[in-house]
């Protein structure tokens, strides 16, 4: 399978013959053919050589019509609904864009929202890559996604130049990536240091699809919404799921911040275009303290409706329900395993979205590679009481970090152990090798190999160009 962009057929696999094959294999026939003409030993229906001429036959009369219930009926009309649920029992998103190439028909069928929506529910968007502010990273082969994902490469702009430059010199770059959306920030380059001199109305953020080319800049944050927060310490934004009953191309931005007193979260709606304050609980009242260094909330994890921050506090896990606005604290996670350290523990999706947080452990004398242990998230049980689910262990040939998660993937970086002993500092490895997990299968694949570190990489799960809409 070649690249293709939004606007371009994808070249079939089977050359110039491509018939409507899926439909021809179920009915016995292609759906632009003739119906055949049934096989029969009664003469009428045979061939018959033309009379000699002045022979007594060739001055008879003409022969009788053939007689209405012998002639061949026609098969049955395939309706829109029954290729639909042929269609959707292909088993890959590879084989549903190589069948919308078929045929007119199959190709208005696919494409439609309410059967993409349907397929997505029966099949998940396969992953494709990452997206980080260096742009989009494609899996590489043997990827399975590896076609598809150079399809997307080829086709999206992933360097935002369909987006007005912001007032800032710097230029767009991705903070999360969600069903397709991407949120870029643009923002001046500042230090710690300089924090105290930043403004969340400094903040200038977009909602683009990189495929479609399609865009919308968001509003700077009212000053009265954010007057209580003065000067923020920390502040992070990102992209809500947009729900089912949801229309595919709304959805909103979560931004969060907080001060030495008090955690925020201000929300931005599509539908309404504003922004609003929606939840301000202080620190105290969720019986915990601030953070105690800036750039706390940089790392965190999406599971069903709910965020969760692993990295501001050794045995605590913060959470926020993207519905409700709720915040709220764990209190029981085991202090000796949720390290200060995104690199080391995540929160990602198990059975019916069961949240599970996952510690990747040190190599020591006892333990010859790295072993992910598994363990599910349980907020009434004291620490020392949890159980582990599973441990995974990885690969010797690499030492691994974890770079993010979503939903039941984890992603890991992996340095070659030779490097280990280098002259090299960690950050000027040489070369370093991606991996996603499948928390619930324990399968680890290769999705690509870089020279740089993706600390802010996010996972890009999607369809090919052909199957996709707009989703703004």
């Amino acid at each position: 399978m070649e690249a293709y962009g939004p606007n371009l057929k994808l070249k079939h696999s089977l050359g110039a013959r491509r018939p409507a094959h899926l439909a021809w294999l179920v009915l016995g026939r292609r759906l632009d053919a003739p119906p055949p003409v049934p096989l029969s030993t009664d003469p009428l229906l045979l061939p018959r050589r033309a009379p000699a001429f002045g022979s007594d036959a060739a001055m008879a009369s003409p022969a009788a019509p053939i007689p209405d219930h012998q002639a061949p009926l026609p098969l049955p009309t395939v309706t829109d609904e029954i290729l639909e649920d042929i269609l959707l029992r292909l088993p890959t998103p590879t084989d549903l864009a190589r069948a919308s190439t078929a045929c007119a028909s199959f190709r208005r069928i696919i494409t439609d929202r309410s059967f993409l929506r349907r397929f997505r529910v029966l099949h998940p968007p396969p992953l494709l890559g990452f997206v980080n502010r260096q742009g989009f990273h494609p899996a590489e082969p043997p990827h399975p996604s590896a076609p598809l994902a150079g399809a997307l490469a080829g086709a999206a702009d992933f360097s935002y130049t369909f987006v007005p430059t912001g007032r800032w010199i710097e230029p767009w770059r991705a903070r999360d990536v969600r069903q397709g959306r991407v949120l870029i920030e643009c923002v001046p380059e500042f230090t710690v240091a300089d924090a105290e001199k930043f403004s969340l109305r400094d903040l200038e953020l977009a909602v683009c699809d990189p495929l479609f080319r399609r865009y919308v800049l968001l509003p700077s944050i009212p000053e009265g919404l954010t007057a209580p927060l003065a000067r923020p310490f920390d502040f992070e934004s990102f992209l809500a799921p947009t729900a089912e009953d949801e229309d595919e191309t709304s959805f909103r931005v979560i931004c969060t911040a907080w001060n030495d007193t008090t955690l925020f979260a201000f929300v931005f709606s599509s539908i309404t275009g504003e922004w609003n304050l929606a939840a301000s609980p202080s620190f105290s009242s969720l019986d915990t303290s601030p953070p105690h260094y800036y750039n706390e909330f940089t790392s965190f994890c999406f599971v069903g409706n709910c965020i969760y921050w692993t990295r501001p506090w050794v045995d605590k896990l913060l959470v926020l329900d993207s519905l409700s606005m709720e915040f709220s604290v764990v209190n029981s996670v085991p202090s000796s395993n949720l390290r200060q350290d995104n690199l080391k523990s995540h929160v990602v999706a198990g059975e019916n979205e069961t949240p599970l947080i996952l510690f990747l452990s040190d190599r020591n004398e006892d333990v010859s590679g790295d072993h992910l242990h598994i363990a599910k998230l349980n907020v009434s049980e004291p620490a020392d009481q949890w159980k582990l689910e599973k441990i995974i262990p990885l690969p010797r040939q690499y030492s691994y970090s974890i770079i993010c998660a979503d939903k039941e993937f984890l992603f890991l970086q992996g340095i070659p152990k030779e490097y280990q002993n280098s002259r090299f500092p960690w950050e000027e490895y040489p070369f370093r090798e991606y991996f996603s997990l499948d928390t619930k299968t324990s399968e680890l694949k290769r999705i690509c190999g870089k020279k740089r570190y993706f600390f802010d990489a996010r996972p890009y799960f999607g369809f090919p160009p052909s199957l996709s809409e707009p989703c703004i």
